[in-house]
């Protein structure tokens, strides 16, 4: 089972990616700039070096010149001119020296600067050293030390820098072409990264918010619709899907509220109905018992009295149950009485026996041992016992047999109705509750009113006992009901 994501969380987490991804972005625009700016930076000072070293080398040859102007034309101007060119090149030596970097380049120029202070020592001594004879002038001019130690050491520094400084352009100017061509990349990195994490996030919005929020408003209409039994898928961020298992449950508790009001509507349609046919009952149950009253004399035969006498028991038994099936549409109060529950059972069954007989089923009872008195309502306990009884004969089939008894177990008294039927399991009171909800009307029964397992439901309520009925091993079923018997 895939686990539900808050949308918080993942909104949380896709406002973080795209921060992320500004943030790179920005980063890698600050740093190609950077990595630009540095290049450029480096490239002109190392074009700098190289204009500085080319202009000290004119520099020089150009106070040679004034050199041969002051020791051979005597020219005034021309020593002057040869120190503004030595303050030139040194200026410019100092300018090298200042702006090299790195051990190489800080060797190359003081290898450039030795040179050139070989060659100052010389040229200023030949400008401002004793004036020779003149035959010696032109061999002190062409000293071949001079030209092959002093211009020959200093071209060769010379190149030497000059070789450094091209290399060092070289390959700045490799780093600036790398870094032009890697910079598209770059930029498209973070252009990819957002058209993907807009992918994602339309999918996120479909998948996780669109498309559950879309049959949320479907199952809500059907709800709506009066469809009470639909219930909405649990999918979608855990929000939407909390929503949906409220909806669901809010749509469940709609459903037992309006089988709750079915109930009461029906119990009320029994409340106001069961009274008038009542009414039309008790009217010709008094007049039969008046009459079989009337009619009972001792001349008369003692076959046709025991009739008479059967005749006002049985309708004074029908008022009582008359008056039972009255009070089940409202509050029962069990006015116990103390008795002998056995008795209460045999005059019972003597009563239904006919009926089995007539069914072909046959009615067996338990052996009963002698049980203390109890407590109970015998008008309520009478007709609750009568309801279960006749529902297992009708549960049995012809030669079929069902077996009743009483017994005192464990500080209850308890009533065993055992049938052949096809079998019905649930328990109520003390050990558990039904399966469903146990209402008048439940009955397959052609011409039952299904108020039996009802009526003795509530019958064991008022008394505080119970019923249970459970599948036997070998068969059918075992209906249990029992009330307190201390």
């Amino acid at each position: 089972m895939v686990s539900e994501r808050s949308l918080r969380d993942l909104t949380l987490r896709y406002s973080a990616l795209y921060l992320a991804l500004v943030v790179v972005s920005v980063i890698t625009g600050v740093g190609a700039v950077a990595l630009w700016r540095e290049a450029s930076q480096e490239s002109l000072r190392v074009t700098g070096m190289v204009q500085e070293v080319e202009s000290m080398r004119g520099n020089l040859y150009r106070q040679m010149k004034e050199l041969f102007d002051t020791t051979f034309l005597d020219d005034p101007e021309a020593q002057n001119q040869y120190n503004h060119f030595s303050g030139l090149i040194d200026d410019g030596l100092r300018r090298l020296a200042e702006r090299a970097h790195g051990g190489e380049e800080e060797a190359a120029v003081r290898e450039l600067k030795r040179t050139y202070r070989e060659i100052h020592v010389r040229t200023d001594a030949i400008a401002f050293g004793p004036i020779p004879p003149e035959g010696r002038v032109l061999q002190r001019i062409f000293d071949t030390d001079l030209e092959a130690g002093g211009l020959q050491a200093y071209e060769s520094a010379f190149r030497q820098v000059d070789r450094l400084f091209l290399l060092q352009q070289e390959h700045l100017q490799l780093r600036l072409t790398r870094l032009a061509n890697a910079t598209p990349a770059l930029l498209a990195i973070p252009m990819v990264a957002a058209c993907l994490l807009l992918v994602l996030t339309r999918r996120f919005l479909q998948r996780d918010v669109v498309a559950p929020f879309s049959r949320l408003q479907d199952g809500a209409r059907i709800l709506a619709a009066g469809d009470l039994g639909h219930r909405l898928p649990r999918e979608g961020a855990r929000e939407i899907a909390e929503l949906s298992q409220a909806i669901n449950a809010m749509a469940e508790e709609l459903q037992q509220s309006r089988a709750a009001l079915l109930r009461a509507e029906r119990q009320a349609t029994l409340g106001a109905l069961v009274p008038v046919v009542a009414h039309n009952i008790r009217n010709p149950l008094a007049s039969i018992r008046a009459t079989a009253q009337v009619i009972d004399d001792e001349a008369l035969g003692q076959e046709v009295r025991d009739g008479l006498h059967g005749i006002m028991k049985s309708t004074d038994r029908l008022e009582r149950w008359t008056a039972s099936l009255l009070s089940y549409l409202h509050p029962l109060e069990a006015h116990l009485v103390p008795g002998d529950p056995g008795v209460l059972l045999d005059e019972l069954l003597d009563l239904v026996e006919p009926q089995f007989a007539a069914r072909e089923v046959r009615l067996e009872r338990r052996p009963r041992l002698p049980l203390p008195p109890a407590s109970y309502d015998p008008d309520l306990l009478e007709q609750a016992l009568h309801g279960l009884i006749m529902n297992a004969m009708d549960a049995t089939p012809r030669g079929g047999v069902v077996e009743v008894g009483v017994s005192r177990r464990d500080g209850r008294l308890e009533v065993a109705i055992c049938d052949q039927g096809p079998g019905l399991q649930w328990t109520v009171g003390g050990a558990g509750m039904p399966r469903e909800p146990v209402v008048p009307g439940r009955t397959t029964k052609r011409t039952g009113t299904g108020l039996g397992i009802p009526f003795a439901l509530k019958v064991s309520e008022v008394h505080d006992g119970g019923l249970r009925y459970q599948v036997r091993p070998s068969g059918g079923t075992e209906a249990l009901f029992w009330i307190p018997s201390p």
